[in-house]
This record gives C-alpha cells, structure tokens and sequence, in this order.
C-alpha cells in the first residue's frame, strides 16, 4: 500500500475547512439580508403610517381655516351693509334738515321784508302734514294729505289716470336705500312728496285695500328714460299677521304703454325682509334683493337695490330709473 504524504492530507484538510467556513459565511449574509430586509418594511410601513397621519392632520387644519375664513367673509359683509344702511339713513336725515333749512331761510327772508307767513303755511311746508282727507278721491289737486284712517302722511296724485290715486311707492332716483327691516317696511320710510323717495307703510296700504276693491298702477322709466306701465284690476294686502300677503290679478293687457303683465306672477306671496323671510325657496332672496313678495326670486322688483327691475322692459338697462306704485280704492 502506497502512503499518501502528509504534506498533501494537510492541503485537503485546508480546502475541506476552507469551504466550510464559506458556505457558513454566505449563510450569515443571506441571514443579514433578511433581517435587512424585515427592517425596512417596518421603515416603510413606519413611513406610510406618519405621512397618512400629517395628511390628515393638515386636511382637518385646512378645514378649520376654510371655515375660519367663511365666518369672517359672513361677518365682514354683514358690517358693510350695516354701514351702507347708517348711511342711507343719515343721507335722509340730511335731506329734510336741507328742506327744513330752506323753509327757515324763507321764513327769515320774509320776516326781513316785513311779510309774516302765516303759521299753517310753515307748519306745512316743513312737516308736510297738509290738510286732513278720508281718500284720495277728495282732494281736486295733486299733493301732500293728512289721511285720517289710517293716520299717515299720503301724496294723492290727482293728474294721472283721471286722478284719485294713493302713491304707496315711489323712486325718483338712487339715493335712498330700499334694503330695510320687517319694521321699516311695515310703518314705511322715506319722505312723502311728489319728487321724493319713500315707501308708504304695508300696514296703512293693508287698512286701505282691506275696505273695498282696489285697483293699481305701475309706472317706471328704464335708464334710457323711456316710460312704460302695467294697470291691473285687483290688488289687495292682507294683515301683518299673514306677512301682508300679495293680491294682484286683472292685468288690464289691452292699456296703451304695457310693459308686460310680470306682477301675476308674485300673487299669492307673502311679504319677505332680510330679517323675516318667508319666501316658499330656500334662496332667501331679500338678503340680496330688498323687500318684497317673492316667489324664489322675482320677474318684477320695484325694491330691487340701486333701482327697480320689471322683465322684460330692464333686460337691456336692468335698473329703472324711476318707479311709482299708485292704488285706488272705492
């Protein structure tokens, strides 16, 4: 038998030794990788969690800001019109301290010339009272009254439509503001005259069309001055207690200068404000448009901010220039 060398076993014990150690080597590195591996998964799904939970936290901050800032457009636009309300109002406090003014410098002129006034003229002149009437139908001219019942200051328009008419509103121009409370509609506004601005009062038109028939008149100019009006046969205002509900029907079609019969339309409605409405809609149309009986919102809207609107007559202007509402009762 041939003996191997020992120089040679000891080579094979070495390569034997060697890779053993290196299959355990790789083994430790597939280990390693594993564990790696496990590692970032948690990293990532660590990741995922916190980036899930900061989306949610600034959705729900930028929520909040939204409804922050929703608030304060509410509230500001609020103040704006509680500032375009006071100054309006102050607007016709000056307006009849300039007319109670005049009447004084008159007054003092005449005194100067030695010509005393007599005390009814002044009184009428500055408070505009005039004299006592039960209708409109009395009086021979146009002009300012004392109606007895109910007890208001009315301008009777005598000249137009052969007289007899009870002016409830009128627009001359722009400068008084018709977006007013439930109140100030209900006990009216303005001054009472032939070239003023003024609402009557819902409560004195209700007692007047409440004892007999009435009929009504609508008269308006667009911005280009061109006149146009609307008689109807019917119209009638019932009690606060029924939000002065609207009775408006007979549109008398075949009348010269029509503008279209777009009143029939509100019949029905109860009277709205920004601070009562009772429009049937959930528009709530007089927050933007003013008082009036509308029906979600309106084709007619002599109350309308800046000026009356009357489809389809103010499609081009949109704003009237001028709008008068007379009634006249038996």
């Amino acid at each position: 038998m041939r003996t191997i060398p020992f120089i040679l076993l000891v080579k094979c014990l070495v390569i034997v030794l060697a890779k053993s150690s290196t299959q355990q080597q790789v083994e430790n590195v597939k280990n390693v990788g594993c564990d790696r591996q496990e590692n970032f998964e948690e990293i990532f799904a660590n990741l995922e969690e916190s980036i899930a939970s900061n989306f949610t936290a600034l959705s729900n901050s930028l929520k909040k800001l939204e409804a922050t800032f929703f608030q304060n457009q509410k509230r500001y636009n609020n103040q704006f019109n509680d500032v375009n309300v006071d100054i309006s109002r102050l607007s016709e406090r000056i307006a009849k301290l300039e007319k109670l003014n005049e009447t004084l410098t008159m007054s003092q002129e005449s005194l100067n010339k030695g010509i005393i006034p007599d005390a009814s003229t002044v009184c009428n002149n500055s408070n505009q009272h005039g004299p006592i009437i039960t209708s409109c139908k009395q009086p021979s001219t146009s002009g300012v009254f004392r109606m007895q019942n109910p007890n208001v200051q009315v301008f009777c328009e005598m000249d137009s439509f052969n007289g007899g008419w009870l002016v409830i509103q009128q627009r001359v121009d722009r400068t008084l503001d018709f977006n007013r409370s439930w109140a100030e509609y209900r006990d009216g506004f303005g001054t009472v005259g032939k070239n003023d601005n003024f609402w009557l009062s819902l409560e004195a038109v209700h007692q007047v069309t409440s004892r007999g028939s009435c009929e009504l008149s609508v008269e308006m100019k667009d911005g280009s001055g061109r006149y146009k009006y609307a008689r109807y046969s019917q119209f009638g205002v019932a009690g606060e207690d029924d939000k002065y509900r609207l009775t408006v029907d007979g549109y008398l079609w075949w009348e010269a200068g029509r503008t279209g019969d777009m009143f029939s339309h509100h019949n029905g409605m109860k009277f709205s404000t920004f601070d009562d409405n009772n429009d049937p809609g959930d528009i709530k149309c007089a927050q933007r448009f003013g008082g009036w009986w509308f029906r979600q919102c309106f084709l007619c809207n002599l109350n309308y901010p800046g000026g009356g609107t009357w489809h389809p007559f103010t499609d081009e202007e949109f704003i009237l220039s001028y709008t008068r509402m007379m009634i006249r009762c038996e």
